[in-house]
């Protein structure tokens, strides 16, 4: 009785396995336009007379103000006093280039400087509707896409692409002005005979 019990239940287990697939996993990655980009500048004067006006002044060029200040600190440095000024600036994404290019003419001018001198990073940060926005155009493309490479996979196993299995949850990536968006899909295949 336990020998028929088990030959039933490796039945019913082979029965209920899942076809033959192929998975194509498909990214795609779309250049952000819009949102906000945010740049950290941090600005250095050996000066006796430095202010965070004076700061702002040899960075006003590029935009930023005394409202952008994030703090100050005071060091020693080989026997000069040295002052940082921390500014953090948001700028609209589009003028992203714009404002770096600004920022690269201000380093020009104060490399031959021998009390002042300036570093900056920048980073965009996309908004929930631009993340938004991005999947939803991005979706059409990635299934489509997917939907060729299960096929390639599918023809370079001598099979015909059935319909879809399982798909996943689309990833939406943020990386500075690009996001990428990628998914994966499972197709079911059939052996040609």
């Amino acid at each position: 009785m336990r020998l028929v019990f088990l030959a039933l239940a490796l039945a019913a287990g082979l029965a209920a396995q899942q076809p033959n697939t192929v998975t194509a996993n498909v990214s795609l990655s779309q250049n952000i336009t819009t949102g906000t980009a945010v740049f950290y500048v941090q600005f250095l004067d050996a000066s006796s007379s430095t202010t965070v006006d004076s700061a702002v002044a040899a960075l006003g060029s590029a935009g930023v103000a005394a409202s952008h200040l994030v703090d100050v600190s005071v060091a020693l440095n080989q026997g000069f006093v040295v002052t940082t000024y921390n500014f953090k600036m948001p700028v609209a994404a589009g003028q992203l280039g714009a404002t770096r290019d600004k920022f690269i003419a201000i380093q020009r001018t104060l490399s031959t400087s021998q009390t002042q001198a300036i570093g900056w990073s920048s980073s965009v940060i996309p908004t929930e509707d631009e993340l938004s926005t991005a999947l939803q155009q991005a979706l059409p493309n990635l299934l489509a896409l997917a939907k060729t490479r299960a096929a390639a996979l599918a023809a370079a196993m001598n099979a015909t692409l059935g319909a879809v299995v399982t798909l996943s949850t689309p990833a939406i990536d943020p990386a500075g002005a690009t996001v990428t968006v990628s998914l994966s899909a499972t197709y079911a295949v059939t052996a040609t005979q």
